[in-house]
């Protein structure tokens, strides 16, 4: 999967060190946990009515997934490798519109143009609830739920981590689309 990232993004450790309120992990600005839970997420945006093909591929408290998500290497060339900054936050009043006494906060954010991560099958396909599922119907599940990935980290709402995910094997394209349609049909009506 590539990402390519249209601002700065921050998925902050939950704690600062002095003068610095939200801090990012220098050696792990990406986490793949988060990945797994944006891809996650995702699913279950587009599958409401089908909960449980989405633990079917993703896993679920009863059986884990059968699936890993590796760490991210950014890329984009020499010279472009993410960079850390830092950004003062305020809080404005709602009646005036100026800043708040007392609230100033600084906090990191990542730039990076691109990245690049795979999600690989790391153990057998689980048995399911619902219709039977084949490795290729899992990936089509993971390829929709990465392409439906459009911002992540903190602050998404506001201006950072937006980004777009794209699956290289396989390409979301009006065949898989159809392939993803039909399995959300099917595991929202099991017996039809």
């Amino acid at each position: 999967m590539t990402i390519t990232f249209h601002g700065p993004f921050r998925i902050a450790t939950g704690r600062g060190r002095p003068g610095i309120n939200a801090v990012v992990d220098p050696d792990d600005l990406l986490p793949a946990s988060s990945l797994k839970g944006l891809m996650r997420d995702s699913a279950e945006r587009l599958l409401p009515a089908a909960p449980g093909l989405v633990t079917a591929v993703f896993g679920g408290p009863q059986h884990p997934g059968a699936w890993g998500w590796d760490a991210v290497e950014f890329t984009g060339g020499a010279g472009s490798g993410p960079v850390v900054v830092t950004r003062a936050h305020v809080a404005l009043d709602e009646e005036t519109g100026t800043a708040r006494h007392d609230h100033l906060r600084y906090a990191e954010e990542v730039w990076a143009r691109t990245a690049e991560f795979s999600v690989t099958q790391c153990a057998p396909l689980p048995a399911t609830d619902g219709p039977a599922l084949t490795v290729a119907d899992h990936r089509t599940v993971l390829a929709c739920a990465a392409a439906g990935v459009h911002a992540l980290g903190a602050g998404r709402r506001r201006g950072l981590g937006w980004v777009r995910f794209t699956p290289e094997e396989p390409t979301v394209d009006e065949a898989l689309l159809a392939r993803f349609g039909t399995l959300a049909e099917q595991w929202r009506n099991p017996r039809a």
